[in-house]
């Protein structure tokens, strides 16, 4: 018999809701776990302004006495605020390939926001403010995730349109060889570009006693490159502090830049080391096999992952993306990168298409935003 509990987030009674994904993906060899005592602590709402500022339910369906399915339902307070309506959202869905135990799952979800006044859902989106994960995949199944991208089955968007959840919003995943892009052309005219335009590049600095300048800078680009609207959600400094903390070992200050017209931040381009190769096949744990197998895989990756280019509005058109995008190519090429994916890029926004594109970017994944009137 189907039935449904509410979960209370505590490292105690969040254990089975964190475990499900490892039971459905137990024989996927793409699946990339998540680190369960970073997910323990983001779904307690340490360090989490997302939860801090909203409200949440998780909800886990059993059949029997067997976990089957689960989503976390939520109201997210800040976004409300800034757009006027309360938007309600869903994240970390997952079901095994079984219509009836999502149907469940859902159901309660969607009574718990209709209760708190939510007449639409966006998702699945993250459960924390990050550059990271957003949807769920809907094309591309053919291999591993990219640091920390969405990973599913074909089944689950086909049960979200089952139930009724209609497309919003799709965010694409490019494939890059380092070696088409163009870097020594590009340099070779960077200075006359700086120097039209008014601006200069500097390599990121991750240590520790920069860290909260670097958060500062990179938020307000990103706030002021890109339009607020419901199912987008724009990280703060704490955000992205939290971002740095979780990702630590794929950081690298040679693929990541930043653009400057005097003090003022203009731009960003930020390259991360490919998490997937030294987590697959994990059990998520801290333990110190998979700590040695981290420190073995991490330098040995080829892959990097481009979750942020923004150049905000005053200086787009004037080649800033054009000059970040090269100095962290040539930085990602010095750690033995020859391969980067430039995700996730909002398929509205046309320019970052077409600047993917022109990098030599082939469209090769795609992640799917729903919505749900209710």
């Amino acid at each position: 018999m189907i039935h449904v509990e509410i979960i209370q987030p505590t490292k105690k009674g969040l254990k089975p809701f964190i475990q499900l994904p490892f039971d459905i993906y137990k024989h996927d060899k793409n699946w990339a776990p998540p680190n369960r005592k970073d997910l323990i602590r983001t779904l307690t709402g340490k360090d989490n302004e997302f939860f801090s500022r909203g409200i949440q339910r998780y909800f886990l369906a059993h059949d029997d006495e067997m976990p089957v399915a689960r989503v976390l339902a939520g109201i997210d307070l800040r976004m409300s605020t800034r757009v006027g309506e309360t938007v309600g959202y869903i994240c970390l869905f997952e079901s095994f390939e079984n219509f009836e135990y999502a149907q469940a799952v859902l159901d309660a979800a969607m009574r718990f926001l209709r209760e708190h006044g939510v007449k639409k859902v966006y998702g699945p989106v993250a459960p924390r403010y990050d550059l990271l994960n957003r949807g769920v995949l809907v094309d591309g199944f053919d291999g591993p995730p990219v640091l920390q991208n969405a990973y599913n089955t074909p089944a689950l968007p086909q049960i979200l349109e089952k139930y009724g959840f209609e497309k919003w919003r799709d965010y694409l995943a490019y494939d890059i060889p380092v070696d088409t892009i163009p870097i020594d052309r590009i340099l070779s005219m960077a200075n006359r570009i700086r120097n039209r335009f008014g601006f200069r590049v500097e390599h990121v600095n991750f240590n520790r006693s920069n860290l909260i300048r670097v958060a500062q800078d990179i938020a307000a680009v990103i706030g002021e490159a890109t339009p607020d609207e419901p199912g987008s959600y724009m990280p703060t400094p704490e955000d992205l502090l939290q971002l740095f903390k979780r990702i630590k070992p794929w950081l690298r200050n040679q693929s990541a830049v930043m653009a400057y017209a005097g003090n003022k931040p203009i731009g960003v381009v930020i390259g991360f080391l490919d998490s997937s190769p030294s987590v697959i096949g994990t059990d998520g744990r801290n333990t110190p096999w998979n700590w040695l197998r981290r420190v073995i895989k991490t330098p040995q990756t080829k892959t990097a992952r481009c979750p942020a280019q923004y150049v905000i509005p005053e200086y787009q058109n004037k080649a800033v993306n054009t000059v970040l995008l090269a100095e962290a190519v040539r930085g990602a090429k010095s750690l033995g990168i020859t391969r980067i994916e430039g995700s996730l890029v909002d398929e509205t926004h046309i320019q970052s298409v077409n600047n993917t594109q022109s990098a030599g970017g082939k469209l090769y994944r795609r992640y799917r935003v729903y919505q749900l009137s209710i």
